[in-house]
């Protein structure tokens, strides 16, 4: 399987260049990738977080298909033109901010630090012998609105995203079960994500 690796040309030089550099070189990204995942949404105010698990399939270049399995099953496709869930959907071509979250999500869960640069001032560090750690801070008032960071970290594919929000609500991704050789994506998944 063709592996790319991820571009960082247009980071500036600074003291954090080194690790994201490194960062960009244990960063490997396959076309398509299937696992799955575990979500813990803590909201502010709540003692427990509300917890999700599912599997989640990305095709680069595609877009990525999120399904949750419990506590209750549902799907959602995020495509750079839409989302869609089972009972909405969301056109770029209608709102405008679909593809600003869309873009967002997917750079994120493909590690794409090159396009996330764009929108967030980045910084990282290495963990051992192939693990690594960013941060990402927001650039624009929009997005800091949003979020005060966000966190990533992984090894040869991103394993944990946290988000923090403006609001202080945190969410926290874990990734598992990352197949070295994912099936290609059936009829079904290739529809959703067209």
């Amino acid at each position: 399987m063709k592996r790319r690796h991820l571009m960082l040309a247009a980071l500036p030089l600074s003291a954090t260049a080194a690790p994201l550099a490194e960062i960009q070189q244990r960063l490997q990204q396959p076309a398509l990738a299937r696992g799955r995942f575990e979500q813990d949404k803590r909201l502010a105010g709540f003692a427990k977080p509300l917890k999700s698990t599912g599997d989640y399939l990305l095709v680069r270049g595609k877009g990525v298909l999120w399904r949750t399995l419990t506590p209750f099953a549902s799907q959602l496709a995020l495509t750079r033109d839409a989302i869609r869930a089972d009972h909405f959907q969301l056109d770029a071509g209608k709102e405008p901010s679909v593809r600003v979250v869309t873009g967002l999500m997917l750079a994120l869960l493909d590690g794409n630090l090159a396009a996330l640069q764009a929108q967030f001032e980045l910084s990282g560090s290495l963990r051992g012998a192939q693990g690594w750690q960013a941060e990402l801070k927001p650039r624009e008032a929009a997005l800091a609105r949003l979020f005060q960071r966000i966190e990533l970290e992984g090894d040869r594919q991103v394993r944990r995203i946290q988000l923090f929000e403006a609001q202080g609500d945190q969410t926290l991704i874990r990734f598992d079960e990352q197949q070295r050789e994912p099936a290609p994506p059936s009829p079904d998944e290739a529809q959703r994500l067209a």
